[in-house]
Order: structure tokens, then C-alpha cells, then sequence
């Protein structure tokens, strides 16, 4: 079936964010008394701090504030799996970007001119800038640069190596991708009259940052409450602190709001970045094409500090395990190491697209060498439904494989493209497929909670502590909900991210969605069955009679009485349902690796290469998933597509390399991000047997897009071309000397 693009639902956020009425974190200019924050960054990529002299700074016009280590008032240091990283730097800074001091005045301007009269006197140490050779250069924490080392094993994969007709061995590197969301990393930090401080910031994850920041800020978690805002984009990039500890310390320090807002060029310094990966990847058949053996080496360097770094490492080794495909014996090892080049942390795909990339290439390398069709060496070695996964661990699909396959081997994208009558432009079609996971996996602790209420106003009211930044998730609460209660949506009201409502967890891993339908399963009857009683009594009618609907409750289609009326007359406290719920896992008794909800996309990519220019052109994407049910059909293209887009970018132009310590780019004039005019024609199609009966007949699809579509369009190239490109972003000068070289074979 083709999910076709349909209206968003009326009134909704997506028509607030097209007109320009939606509110966001950084939009609060009004606040009473409202300070503006900025902070000093080191210019050196690793230094000794000799002296940070704030005497200058202090004096000018409308400063309240300057901080420094110093002025942290409790633990100076923050990361969701290590807290490696200072809030301010005492003695030593590790890249160029690391926070220094801050400063809040009455202005910007203000601000800005009392930053630059901080005097800040360096002894530069030397760069660790080549993750190849950080174990062996002096650590920039603890006893080692190696941050994490971590291997998966199946089977002898040297006897299976032994056996093998066929072995393909390969080096690949992924490029160091920036979320270039659209806001920038901001927000404000309001302090109360009691001690505390309130957060209004775009984030991921407010309950998990009232713990960091209570222990930054020397208070109880008590005092700090994060309301997570609309945020204008995050896609992982927000999942860290940014600039919360600065902007609470500086609220704390003087009495009033601080708002910080990055601009581009300190959001380029500074921000996450996806993770660089060198991998070498060997891999065997035999000769009808069965995959036997295959072994992984990969490399990550994960910066100046941890951030998310053995998380994504976790979840890159589990996809290099190539989940999709039954190989008989692998050895899968990787390290992430510290390095000064900048930080890099989660990133839509977490470190499970790089790896796919990898191995889906090794696929279309075997199939050239034994001659067959890439598809049908694909089909030889799909898993079944009723097969365990890679790691022996339980998984649930929502549909076979196999067919996601066929429904790509059967996509008009390979039809002959029409012909360039100057012959200046080649076309070629390639394929790839994907495998992703919901949920955080790896029997780490994973649960969410919802809360439903009728409001004194008439209000149906969902409350979620999942985080609105753009990925349809109100639209399609909402949905769930109309769908449930018959009611419209006009009268439900879906309110997120605030820490003092219901702890949903992180809003990432593609989680939130399944936990939405999980919870809402439970709540929605125990709400209706609470609004029936107090509408019998208040009508004399019987309740087993009344239905929800729109605007109220209804006897045979006739309304009898409104939710206003209801909140009115009755007790609306008392409609008040919490329900919170563990993220699925495998049945008791199964070893919780890996994860078990499982999702799968196949992408056929169409491509044209400039003959004059090594330009490539992606003309067509055709994306067949297997995901579950639609929730909201706008949102579900949105995230396919504009996942899609960014592995686009991935493929052939984004990529922020540095050179000893120092990023090369520092503003979206060099740094290139795909456009409207770069944006191919997409078509999704939905494979969806979910039963009505089964338990858990949603997934997220918010990382899904991103899975297969880069090695995809390199197969695609090389199908225009037959030449394999496995260094990222492709170059287009080292694609025209190929093409040149091959011209010149040819004379």
C-alpha cells in the first residue's frame, strides 16, 4: 500500500509551525527582568588553563554576572553515561568549544562585549586529532583514551572463514554528520523564590535532566523542574545537557531569568555530531551464495567526552551483526576512544545506520563476485519471521522479510530511466535494506507513563513526558485518542515534556510511539468508564448506555450532555487515570539482548552521475517498510522522508572534518546540508499484517528512514557507474578520476 501525503489534522502544531505562531524555548524575549547568557568557549583544542582573569569583565555596563569553575555549586561535571564533562573548565580544556566562563547582562550586547574582556592565559598541550592513534598517545581522562571496547561473537568464525568460496574484505568511513536542526541549542532558566530553578529548553528528556542538574546546582531534585518545550528540531543532538547548567548557575547567581541561545556559528563549535566510524569488514560465502562467515573491526571516535559514545558503539556492533541475514559465525569487535576533535554523541540511527552502510555493501560485494543478482543473494540469507535474531535473541516482526524484499524487487525504480540524448548524465538503480529496533534495549531499564484527565474547562487531557520536536507525536496522541473515545479533536488537549507531570523516559530510541499506544490501551477504558459513572448519575440514564463522541457524551447518537457540562456538574479530579508500563521485551525466560520490537525498510534509490563533474544526483527514493500500523499518516511520511533526506546528506555532502582539533566549517555556508532542490522524488509503501489482536501493533519510525537509504544510493552509483564508493560523504572529485580512469581503459 502507498502512504500518500494527506492534510494535517486542523488546528494542530504543524499548521502553528507553517505560519510561524508556534512558541519555542528561545521565542521568550518577555520574561520580567530577563538576562541574556553567553559563555566563553576555549579557542585551543587542548590547553592548560594558566589563569581565567574575569576583573575587566566584571566592571562593564549591565553585567550581573560572571562565572567560572569556581562558582559551580555542586558537581561540575555532566553526561548521561559518564559525566566526564565540566560544566566549566578548572584546570584544562579538551576541544575547541569547551566552556570556560559566563557571563549574564541586561543585554546581548552587553553580554558579548564582557566575554571578550575576560583574559584567558593558555599552555597548549598536545592534540590527540587521529582516533587511529589515540590508545597510544597520553589520555585526556583516567588511564586510557580507549572509552569502551566491545565485542559480539557467534559461532568459529575462522573455520567458518575456512570454509568459505567467497570472502570480501573492505575498509569503510562514515563522515561526522551535524543535526543542523533549525533552533539552535537554547533556552531559559527562571529561578523561584525558594532556592530552585525552572528550565524552559528545548531537550530530550526533562525528567533525566532534573537529576543532572540537581547535582550541578547543589539542590535537591525537588527544586529544578524542566519543562521541555516545543523544540525546533533535535534529532538526538539535544539528548545531552546544553545550555541548562550555565543558564541555572547564572539564574541562581543573580535572582533573575537568563535566556542563552547559540547562534550557528557556536552551535557548528559545539554541538553533538554523529559519530566518525572507520570499520574493516570481512565477510564469506560459499558458492550458492550462503553466508558463512563474517568479522567486523570498527573504530569510533567519540571526541573530547563520552556523551552517548558507548551506547551507540552498543547499538553499532549489534546492527553489524547484519540482524536481517542467518550468518553462521561472526566476530563483531569495536572501540570508541577519546579524541580533541569536538563531541560526538546520539544521532538519529545511533551508530546502527553506519553499520548497515558497511554491510549492506558487503552484500552487493559478494554478489559481484559470485555474479548474482544482489537481490536474490539477499533473498538466500533472510531471516524468517520465526527465527531468532542475530544474537539468538527473541524479535517480533511485523511482516516477513521476504516480502519487504519482493515489494522492492518490484519497484518501478527499475524500469530503464529515459535517456540523456547528450550522454552526459549516467542513471543507474540500486537496493538496500534495513533492520531497526525500538526501545533502549539490551535489558537496560526502559518504562513510561501517561496521565488522562477531564479538565474543569471540559478539556480531555493527555499528559506525557515525551518531548514535542517535531515529530507528529501530539498529532498522533490525539489520533489514538479520537479514535478510542469517538470524540473530536477539538477536544483533546495533549500537553508534554514538563518533569513535575508523568516520566514517559527519554524521548528518544523510536520509543515514544509505542509506549503512547501501550499506555493508552490501559488508561483510555478506566477514563471512560470514570466519565460514564458520574454521567449516569448526573443524567439518570443508564451507563452501559452512554458513548463519548464529539463535544460530549452521547444516548443513540443524540448528545445528552458536553464535556463542559460534565466538568461543570460532576468531578472532574476524580476522571484523573495514571498508568505507566515497561517498553516490550522478549517473553520471560529470554535473555534480554538486542531489542525485541523490530522494524524493516527496504530502499530503492535512482541516481544520475555528471559525467563532466562526478556530481551525483539522487532522482527517485522508494522506501518500502514494515513498521506496524499508522498512527498518522502525515506524520509517518514526515519522519520516512525527511530521515531519508538526511541520510541524503550523509551520502554525498555533509561532513565536518577537523584538523588538529579544529573543525574545518563553522556556519551552514560550508557545512552542506541537502535543500529543496537536492530533495528527489519519494514514494513510501506500507507493509502492515498486524493483527488487530496483537499486543503490540505500533512502532516508531522516527529513525527507520535513515536505516538503508546510503548504501542504497552507493549501490546506485555503482550501478551507473561500476564503481563502489565506501568512504562518505562521496567526493566528486575522486568519482571524476575513476570515471576518467575507466575512460582511459577503455581507449
Amino acid at each position: 500500500m502507498e502512504l500518500k501525503a494527506q492534510p494535517a489534522m486542523a488546528g494542530t502544531s504543524v499548521l502553528q509551525r507553517i505560519e510561524g505562531r508556534f512558541g519555542y524555548a528561545t521565542d521568550q524575549q518577555h520574561l520580567p527582568g530577563l538576562l541574556h547568557g553567553v559563555i566563553l568557549r576555549s579557542r585551543h583544542a587542548h590547553a592548560r588553563l594558566l589563569r581565567v582573569d574575569t576583573t575587566r569583565a566584571r566592571s562593564m555596563p549591565g553585567v550581573r554576572a560572571v562565572v567560572t569553575a569556581a562558582d559551580v555549586p555542586g558537581l561540575n561535571r555532566f553526561g548521561i553515561v559518564v559525566r566526564d564533562q565540566p560544566v566549566l573548565c578548572e584546570d584544562r580544556v579538551r576541544y575547541e568549544g569547551d566552556a570556560i566562563a559566563a557571563v549574564a547582562a541586561d543585554t546581548l550586547e552587553q553580554a558579548r562585549a564582557a566575554l571578550a574582556l575576560i583574559d584567558v592565559d593558555y599552555e597548549p598541550l598536545v592534540v590527540v586529532d587521529q582516533a587511529e592513534t589515540a590508545e597510544q598517545m597520553a589520555p585526556l581522562h583516567g588511564e586510557s583514551n580507549v572509552v569502551a571496547r566491545d565485542s559480539l561473537a557467534r559461532g568459529d568464525s575462522n573455520a567458518a572463514f575456512a570454509r568459505c568460496a567467497v570472502i570480501v574484505e573492505h575498509h569503510y568511513q562514515t563522515p561526522r554528520q551535524m543535526h543542523a536542526f533549525m533552533e539552535t541549542e537554547g533556552g531559559v532558566a527562571i529561578p523561584d523564590n525558594n532556592g530552585g530553578v525552572a528550565f524552559r529548553v528545548g531537550c530530550q528528556s526533562g525528567h533525566r535532566d532534573v537529576e543532572q542538574l540537581a547535582d550541578i546546582l547543589g539542590l535537591k531534585p525537588s527544586q529544578v523542574t524542566v519543562e521541555a518545550t516545543p523544540t525546533g528540531g533535535a534529532f538526538g543532538g539535544k539528548d545531552e545537557l546544553t545550555i541548562q547548567p550555565v543558564a541555572g548557575i547564572l539564574a541562581l547567581q543573580t535572582g533573575f531569568p537568563v535566556l542563552i541561545h547559540l547562534d550557528r556559528f557556536e552551535s557548528c563549535r559545539v554541538g553533538i555530531k554523529r559519530h566518525p566510524v572507520s570499520v574493516v569488514m570481512t565477510t564469506g560465502c560459499d558458492r550458492q551464495g550462503r553466508i558463512l562467515a563474517h568479522r567486523v573491526d570498527a573504530l569510533l571516535d567519540t571526541g573530547a567526552y563520552a556523551s552517548l559514545g558507548p551506547a551507540v558503539l552498543e547499538n553499532f556492533l549489534d546492527h553489524a551483526t547484519a540482524p536481517l541475514y542467518r550468518i553462521e559465525a561472526y566476530s563483531v569487535s569495536g572501540r570508541l576512544v577519546y579524541t580533541n576533535n569536538g563531541v560526538s554523541g546520539a544521532f538519529r540511527g545511533f551508530g546502527g545506520n553506519q553499520a548497515t552502510f558497511a554491510v549492506e555493501s558487503q552484500l552487493d560485494a559478494l554478489a559481484g563476485k559470485l555474479k548474482m543478482c544482489p537481490l536474490q543473494l539477499r533473498r538466500i540469507n533472510l531471516r524468517t519471521v520465526d527465527e531468532p535474531g542475530s544474537r539468538g535473541q527473541a524479535v517480533r516482526w511485523t511482516a516477513p522479510p521476504t516480502e519487504v524484499l519482493a515489494e522492492a524487487a518490484a519497484s518501478p525504480l527499475w524500469l530503464p530511466a529515459a535517456a540523456d540524448a547528450c550522454g552526459r548524465w549516467l542513471t543507474g538503480t540500486g537496493m538496500a535494506m534495513g533492520a531497526q529496533g525500538n526501545g533502549l534495549g539490551d535489558g537496560l531499564p526502559d518504562s513510561g507513563g501517561g496521565r488522562m484527565s477531564l479538565t474543569a474547562e471540559g478539556r480531555i487531557r493527555l499528559e506525557f513526558g515525551f518531548v514535542d520536536y517535531g515529530q507528529n507525536l501530539v498529532e498522533a496522541i490525539t489520533c489514538l485518542v479520537c479514535e478510542a473515545l469517538g470524540c473530536a479533536a477539538s477536544d483533546v488537549d495533549v500537553v508534554l515534556g514538563n518533569s513535575r507531570g508523568p516520566d514517559s523516559g527519554p524521548t528518544s530510541a523510536s520509543r515514544s510511539s509505542v509506549l503512547v499506544q501501550g499506555v493508552l490501551a490501559t488508561i483510555l477504558p478506566r477514563w471512560q468508564d470514570r466519565v460514564r459513572d458520574q454521567a449516569a448519575a448526573l443524567t439518570d440514564l443508564p451507563r452501559d448506555e452512554l458513548d463519548s463522541g464529539p463535544g460530549g457524551l452521547f444516548v443513540n447518537g443524540q448528545r445528552v450532555l458536553s464535556y463542559q457540562e460534565l466538568a461543570k456538574k460532576g468531578q472532574p479530579e476524580q476522571t484523573m487515570v495514571d498508568a505507566s508500563q515497561e517498553f516490550p521485551v522478549a517473553p520471560e525466560g529470554n535473555q534480554p539482548v538486542g531489542r525485541y520490537l523490530q522494524l524493516q525498510i527496504a530502499t530503492v534509490a535512482r541516481v544520475a552521475v555528471d559525467r563532466l563533474t562526478g556530481r551525483v544526483r539522487v532522482t527517485e527514493l522508494h522506501h518500502i517498510t514494515a513498521a506496524g500500523r499508522v498512527i498518522y499518516p502525515p506524520g509517518y511520511l514526515g519522519q520516512i522522508e525527511g530521515a531519508a533526506i538526511m541520510g541524503l546528506g550523509m551520502a554525498l555532502t555533509e561532513d565536518m572534518p577537523t584538523r588538529e582539533g579544529r573543525y574545518l566549517a563553522d556556519n551552514l555556508d560550508q557545512y552542506m546540508i541537502p535543500t529543496m532542490h537536492d530533495v528527489p522524488d519519494q514514494r513510501v509503501d506500507i507493509l502492515d499484517n498486524t493483527p488487530e489482536t496483537d499486543p503490540f501493533p505500533v512502532r516508531g519510525v522516527g529513525e527507520l528512514g535513515i536505516e538503508a537509504v546510503v548504501p542504497a544510493i552507493c549501490s546506485a552509483i555503482e550501478a551507473a557507474t561500476g564503481i563502489r564508493l565506501r568512504h562518505l560523504p562521496v567526493d566528486a572529485g575522486s568519482l571524476l578520476s575513476a570515471l576518467c580512469a575507466q575512460e582511459e581503459q577503455r581507449l
